[in-house]
C-alpha cells in the first residue's frame, strides 16, 4: 500500500496542505511539490530521498514565521500507515504523518481563532481519570487496564528487542498481530480499519488501538458514521477481554478533497454524536512538528487550537515525532523537550514515538531490535514510572 503524508494548515479562512510521497512495496516514489497558501500561512514542499523512501516532510510555516491575519494553523496530518494482509488484517506499514501545527521553529501564530463546542458533558460514565464525553453525547466507559503507569512506547513495524526495557514498556505496529518475537514487552493490537473489526484479539492483550485516521482516505478511510456503525461489531470483542478501548487515531488531514473531514476535532465530535452509549476509553493523536508550544496547543485547551482535552477522556499520543524534513539532531532536541512535557501531562496516558521508513532519521530501532544512538537517547530519558 503506497504510504503518504501531509501538512495541514488550518487557516481562517484559508485551507492548504503540502505532502511528499513515500515508498510503496515495489520503491516507486511520488511526491507532490509545496503550495503557499494566502492569508498568511505558507507551506515547504518535501522532498522524496532516492531509493524509494520519503524521508522529508512538508514543514508548516518553517523559518519561525508568524502568520498573521487571524489565522490559526493547526496540526499536521498524519497517515499511518500499514499494508493489508490476507484474511482482511492490516499489518505493517505506518504512519507518516508529518507537520504538525503552527509555525515549526517554536513560533506561535499571531491572532487565531478557536472553536467553541465541545463542552464535557456532566452525563456519561466516569473512565479512568474521570473521563466523560464531550459534544453533549454520553459515552460509557470501560475498565480502565492493567498496563500500569509508564507511559512510554515505541510505533514501529520492526519489534524493540529486550535492551529496550524498562525505558519502554509497551509498542504497536499498526496490526492485530505482532511482528516478530516476544521481547517481554507489551504489545498493544489495533484495528487498523473497517476489514479488521472482525479480527480476534490476541489473548493477553491490555488494551485495543482502534481506526487508524479514518478521516484520510488514503487510511482506514472511515467517515464518523462509519466509524460509529462499526463499532457494535469491536466493542463486544474488547467486553469480553474486559479491556478498555482507544478511540479512532486522529490528526488533521489535507487537502479536503481527500478526506472524511479535515478537523481532528470535529471528526470526534460527530463520531460522539452518532455512538452515544459506545464504550470508549481513551481518545488517540498523532503529532509531527519540532514544535512544543504548539504541541500543547494540540492537546491543551485555552489557545489557538481546541485542544484533545476536551472530550474528558486520557489521551493516548500514538505517533509523534518531528516530520521527515527534521535532521537526527533536530529529532532528538524535540524529543528532549516533548517527553518531559508528556510524562508530566496528567491528561497524557501514554504517548509512542513514531519509529518508522517514512521519517528515517526519526528511527530508534535496528534491524536486530536493538536501539540505535536515537533509541538510547528515547529510552533513558526520566520518566515518572512508579
Amino acid at each position: 500500500m503506497r504510504l503518504r503524508h501531509a501538512i495541514l494548515a488550518l487557516g481562517v479562512p484559508t485551507l492548504m496542505a503540502t505532502g511528499c510521497g513515500a515508498s510503496d512495496s515495489d520503491g516507486d516514489t511520488t511526491a507532490t511539490g509545496g503550495t503557499t497558501a494566502t492569508g498568511g500561512t505558507a507551506s515547504s514542499g518535501g522532498t522524496a530521498s532516492s531509493g524509494g523512501t520519503a524521508n522529508s516532510g512538508g514543514t508548516a510555516n518553517s523559518g519561525g514565521m508568524t502568520s498573521s491575519g487571524g489565522t490559526a494553523s493547526s496540526g499536521g496530518t498524519a497517515n499511518a500507515g500499514g499494508t493489508t494482509s490476507s484474511g482482511g488484517t492490516t499489518s505493517t506499514g505506518g504512519a507518516i504523518s508529518t507537520g504538525g501545527t503552527r509555525n515549526s521553529g517554536g513560533t506561535t501564530n499571531s491572532g487565531g481563532t478557536r472553536n467553541s463546542g465541545g463542552t464535557t458533558n456532566s452525563g456519561g460514565t466516569t473512565n479512568s481519570g474521570g473521563t466523560t464525553n464531550s459534544g453533549g453525547t454520553t459515552n460509557s466507559g470501560g475498565t480502565t487496564g492493567t498496563g500500569g503507569s509508564c507511559k512510554r512506547g515505541i510505533a514501529a513495524n520492526t519489534a524493540p528487542g529486550p535492551a529496550f526495557f524498562p525505558g519502554i514498556t509497551w509498542w504497536y505496529n499498526w496490526a492485530i498481530g505482532k511482528s516478530g518475537g516476544n521481547t517481554g514487552i507489551e504489545f498493544v493490537p489495533m484495528m487498523w480499519g473497517g476489514s479488521s473489526v472482525n479480527s480476534a484479539i490476541p489473548s493477553g492483550s491490555e488494551f485495543l488501538l482502534t481506526f487508524n485516521e479514518p478521516n484520510f482516505k488514503e487510511q482506514s478511510n472511515l467517515t464518523a458514521a462509519q466509524a460509529a456503525a462499526l463499532w457494535p461489531t469491536l466493542e463486544p470483542k474488547a467486553k469480553a477481554m474486559n479491556i478498555p478501548i482507544v478511540g479512532p487515531g486522529m490528526n488533521f488531514c489535507g487537502p479536503a478533497a481527500n478526506c472524511n473531514g479535515t478537523n481532528p476535532y470535529q471528526y470526534l465530535k460527530d463520531f460522539f454524536a452518532a455512538c452515544q452509549g459506545c464504550q470508549v476509553d481513551y481518545v488517540a493523536v498523532h503529532w509531527y512538528n519540532c514544535d512544543l508550544p504548539s504541541l500543547r496547543d494540540y492537546l491543551e485547551p485555552g489557545g489557538n487550537l481546541e485542544g484533545f482535552e476536551q472530550f474528558g477522556k486520557p489521551i493516548w499520543l500514538t505517533e509523534f515525532s518531528c516530520n521527515g524534513s527534521a535532521s537526527i539532531a533536530q529529532q532528538e532536541a524535540f524529543m528532549r523537550v516533548a517527553i518531559p512535557y508528556l510524562e508530566n501531562n496528567p491528561h497524557v496516558f501514554r504517548y509512542s514515538w513514531f519509529s518508522a521508513g517514512p521519517i528515517p532519521n526519526a528511527r530508534l530501532i535496528n534491524a536486530d531490535g536493538s536501539p540505535n544512538a536515537l533509541g538510547n537517547v528515547y529510552k533513558d530519558l526520566p520518566q515518572n514510572c512508579p
